[in-house]
């Protein structure tokens, strides 16, 4: 495992990082924030909501909306990130096909689906390079038979973007899932304030958070003063304003997360007994959390990776006279295959004309 993380450190920051034993990794800024979920008043997979909450049409509501905490951060998120991927209406499925209350074996329970188990949540890299990752660890995950599935999120979602889908089947078969928001996520500046997103979405000043901060605009506090005069009570957000594509890196986003994984894991269980070569990795996920697992495979120069089960995956090939595409009896189309960006770009300048 220090032969990898070291390996891996440099894949991830083109950087020398020295060899990691027993220490954090050298790559997490700040600390690890660790929960432990008791499976009843909250939990892993529904934040206490359960199935019955997660359904419900009513959000989890914040005590003082003005300053909500961590935990009504987290449950509101769950809930909201749930319901963006599984249709929650009854007719549609939700609690006698799927949902948190059917078991691994496709079984319908009569309990809300709660799972209990530790939460390790941490920002990794610098500057404006930086993501967040977390590892789930249910209660039931056995070190002598170990498993982690990978949850990087779809669309611009934060890192619990995955939690309906590799999380659920990861959890409830007893793996550590490891989700990255693959640089995208939530992270907003109030320029007027100066206000910025801790990792666990609390907000605080930029100066208090730090390199701890989501995301912190690159200006001078001379420049920001000359911007909110002109133009005051503005936001910069960190996928418009962060002057760079995270969408390059989501495969080594997932890669560090099954690092990381392992990492916690044999923190965890005490001792470095927990390694790829005994551990089943199932690089999964959805939509372009699906490609990136997918492209980390690719990637993987580690062994990490054992498998991949993906669905609808974002697949950008490289243009080129190797792969064309073929619709009916027209002609190999080879100018294929544009960055992300550059769809949302031709979506915006011809979705209108239509």
């Amino acid at each position: 495992m220090r032969a990898i993380r070291h390996a891996a450190a440099a894949l991830l920051f083109g950087l020398f990082v020295p060899a990691l034993a027993a220490d954090k990794p050298q790559f997490i800024k700040g600390d690890i924030q660790v929960t432990r979920y008791d499976g009843s008043s909250d939990d892993l997979l529904t934040a206490g909501l359960g199935k019955s909450g997660l359904q419900s049409a009513t959000p989890p509501a914040f005590a003082d909306s003005l300053n909500p905490t961590a935990t009504e951060l987290r449950r509101r998120a769950i809930y909201t990130n749930y319901r963006a991927l599984v249709d929650i209406t009854t007719g549609g499925g939700y609690g006698m096909l799927y949902g948190p209350n059917i078991d691994a074996n496709g079984n319908v329970t009569a309990g809300e689906g709660k799972i209990a188990g530790d939460e390790y949540l941490a920002l990794i890299g610098g500057g404006k390079r930086n993501f967040t990752v977390m590892v789930q660890v249910p209660a039931s995950f056995d070190p002598k038979n170990a498993c982690i599935v990978t949850g990087p999120s779809s669309g611009s979602r934060g890192i619990y973007g995955a939690i309906a889908t590799s999380g659920e089947w990861g959890l409830k078969r007893g793996c550590a899932v490891a989700y990255t928001d693959k640089g995208t996520g939530t992270g907003a500046h109030d320029l007027q304030n100066d206000i910025v997103n801790r990792v666990d979405g609390v907000t605080a000043t930029a100066d208090d958070a730090g390199d701890e901060s989501l995301f912190t605009a690159r200006l001078s506090d001379q420049k920001r003063a000359e911007f909110n005069a002109a133009t005051p009570n503005r936001f910069a957000f960190k996928h418009a304003h962060s002057e760079r594509n995270p969408e390059k890196d989501w495969d080594r986003h997932v890669l560090a997360s099954i690092i990381f994984a392992f990492y916690v894991l044999n923190e965890k269980f005490d001792g470095g007994a927990i390694k790829p070569d005994n551990t089943i990795v199932i690089a999964s996920s959805v939509s372009n959390g699906g490609g990136a697992s997918l492209r980390a495979a690719e990637l993987d120069q580690f062994g990490l990776i054992d498998g991949v089960a993906v669905s609808e995956p974002n697949v950008n090939p490289k243009p080129g006279a190797k792969f064309g595409i073929v619709q009916g009896s027209g002609a190999p189309f080879f100018a294929h295959s544009k960055d992300l960006y550059d769809y949302v770009t031709l979506v915006n300048l011809y979705q209108p004309c239509a």
